[in-house]
């Protein structure tokens, strides 16, 4: 009796747990969409190429009407359509969909996303029923990723001088260069050089070299530099190359000559182009008219050109006229001024240094405003001192006269003695 309630009881909880089984599947039973692969990941800025999806349904039912809407964003997006269709996806199995991304110029380096909503129907037996197609509930959200590689790509932005309008003669001229990362990867350890030459050189050690470190995507930094102009140089516009150094974010080094294009703009030189004395021959006491000869040997026009004596402490000269006034000199052109002393009356004979400071403006013309001065030294030679002069005229030819009768006494009175 108990044995034959024990074995009906037995078969009622297995047709139970069968009907159960049936009617509420277990987890593995449902549809399940993914992405298993993405080929390819890697991307330049600006490329767009075809990337193939690995679509699988991992799950024990089928789906069908499979649909992959794909959300771009402003660096990487998907060309053409944004939503792909897989009308039928077995359970186990996988598909492939094609899709084209773009990646837009500019894009600085990392891994971006793309957002993507998938919906589908599953497809499945019902023993009450039959086969049904029915919405999954809830649609399905993953992303793909991409890593976007992009390079450095350093170059020279604006170049400014401090001060503005450089000209010949000028020093500790401020150089300021931008240099500009216009790639999509970080620079590092960025270092300019300033390859000077004789025609503008370093004001002091070291400012032909600026560090300017790391230099971010889309950024720009000062390099700034400090030279010397050289007096004879030409007016017109100098390019002066630049070579820079830096390193990528995989530290590898990179080299490039670039170069920073100065203008030299005109300026007025002006020089002693001869002189002369009111006597030639200055002696102590004399007074002396001293003419000078000024010419422009530069590329402007000097205006207001004059001439001055600068005061030395050894020289025995008293000047009456201390300056004078030239006028405008065009390039190449010559003016003369005139000045005046009196030379000491106990001048040593010997030569002096005068000092003499030629000043000028530049061309107003050109919108030169700038106030010039050259210091310039000349010789003048005393050829007689105090100890030789006489207040009687012929003194010295009549000592010699003196002299010579007394020569010819002595021979004389010699030979008479001798006679």
């Amino acid at each position: 009796m108990w044995r034959r309630i024990f074995v009906v009881a037995a078969i009622c909880i297995y047709l139970f747990a069968f009907s159960f089984a049936v009617v509420m599947p277990v987890s593995g039973a449902f549809s399940s969409v993914i992405i298993t692969d993405v080929n390819p990941t890697e991307f330049h800025p600006g490329e767009t190429k075809e990337v193939v999806l690995t679509v699988k349904n991992n799950g024990g039912r089928d789906a069908r009407d499979v649909r992959l809407i794909f959300e771009g964003t402003g660096n990487v997006s998907v060309i053409g359509s944004t939503v792909s269709q897989i009308n039928t996806l077995n359970s186990w199995c996988s598909k492939e969909v094609k899709i084209n991304v773009h990646v837009a110029e500019g894009t600085p380096n990392g891994v971006y996303s793309i957002p993507v909503m998938c919906l589908w129907n599953e497809y499945y037996f019902n023993p009450t029923k039959g086969y049904e197609s029915t919405p999954r509930q809830w649609p399905a959200y993953f992303d793909i990723s991409f890593n976007i590689i992009g390079s450095v790509l350093i170059n020279v932005g604006n170049v400014y001088t401090e001060p503005t309008h450089v000209r010949p003669g000028d020093e500790d001229v401020r150089v300021i260069v931008y240099i500009e990362n216009s790639g999509e990867a970080d620079a590092k350890d960025v270092e300019a050089k300033l390859i000077c030459n004789e025609q503008f050189a370093p004001s002091w050690s070291g400012t032909d070299r600026a560090y300017v470190g790391r230099l971010s995507s889309g950024y720009a930094a000062k390099a700034i530099f400090h030279v010397d102009v050289a007096d004879n140089i030409d007016a017109g516009t100098y390019s002066i190359p630049l070579v820079i150094r830096f390193k990528d974010t995989e530290n590898v080094e990179y080299r490039g000559v670039m170069s920073v294009d100065v203008l030299v703009e005109r300026k007025p030189d002006l020089e002693i182009a001869s002189y002369y004395t009111e006597p030639a021959n200055i002696s102590a006491g004399d007074h002396v008219i001293l003419h000078v000869r000024v010419k422009n040997v530069g590329s402007e026009e000097g205006e207001s050109v004059s001439v001055r004596v600068t005061g030395e402490a050894d020289v025995p000269f008293d000047y009456v006229v201390t300056s004078d006034h030239v006028g405008n000199l065009k390039v190449n052109e010559t003016g003369d001024a005139i000045l005046e002393f009196d030379v000491d009356k106990d001048a040593v004979k010997k030569i002096y240094q005068q000092g003499l400071e030629i000043r000028c403006t530049g061309d107003r013309d050109l919108g030169d405003d700038n106030v010039y001065t050259f210091d310039k030294q000349i010789q003048m030679e005393v050829t007689s001192s105090s100890s030789g002069n006489s207040p009687i005229p012929g003194f010295e030819a009549f000592v010699s006269f003196i002299a010579l009768l007394l020569v010819f006494f002595f021979i004389a009175l010699r030979k008479k003695e001798n006679g």
